[in-house]
C-alpha cells in the first residue's frame, strides 16, 4: 500500500485524513483577525487565566504576541506553562503579581469605571442626606 503526506500526516492510499482534534478559533490580535489551533486543554487553561486576570482571550494573545517571536500557538503554550508553574502555590501566585495588574491598561479602565460609579452613588446619597442625622451635641432640651 502506498503512503502519501496530507496536512502533515502520513496516510495510506484510499484512507481519508482524520479531522484534527485541536479546535481552531478566530481571535483578534493587535487589531488583526487570525486563526489559532490549540489543544482543548490549552483553551481551558487560557480561559482560566482570563478568569483570574479579569481579561479576554484577545488581551492575553496580544500580550503574548508582543513578547516573543515564533508561532502564536507555541508562544501561548509556553506562556500558559510559565503562568501556572509560577503560580503553583499561593505564595507564587502573589509573588508573580497574578491578578494584580498583568494587564494593567484593561484593569485600570475597569477600576476607573467602578470609581466613577461609586462617586456618582456617593453624590446621590449625599444629596439625600437627612439633616437631623447631622446634629451634634445633646438632643433637644426638655
Amino acid at each position: 500500500m502506498a503512503r502519501r503526506a496530507c496536512c502533515g500526516l502520513i496516510i495510506a492510499d484510499g484512507m481519508a485524513p482524520m479531522a484534527s482534534v485541536f479546535p481552531m478559533r478566530n481571535i483578534w490580535v493587535r487589531g488583526h483577525r487570525t486563526s489559532i489551533r490549540l489543544e482543548p486543554q490549552i483553551w481551558d487553561m487560557l480561559a482560566e487565566i482570563c478568569r483570574r486576570e479579569f481579561c479576554t482571550t484577545e488581551d492575553v494573545c496580544t500580550y503574548v504576541d508582543g513578547r516573543g517571536r515564533g508561532s502564536l500557538a507555541s508562544l501561548l503554550r509556553v506562556f500558559i506553562l510559565d503562568y501556572f508553574r509560577t503560580s503553583a502555590t499561593e505564595e507564587g501566585h502573589r509573588t508573580a503579581g497574578h491578578g494584580q495588574g498583568m494587564f494593567i491598561a484593561q484593569q485600570r479602565e475597569r477600576l476607573e469605571m467602578r470609581a466613577s460609579k461609586a462617586d456618582c452613588r456617593e453624590t446621590r446619597e449625599g444629596s439625600n442626606h437627612d439633616p437631623r442625622q447631622a446634629r451634634s451635641g445633646p438632643g433637644p432640651a426638655g
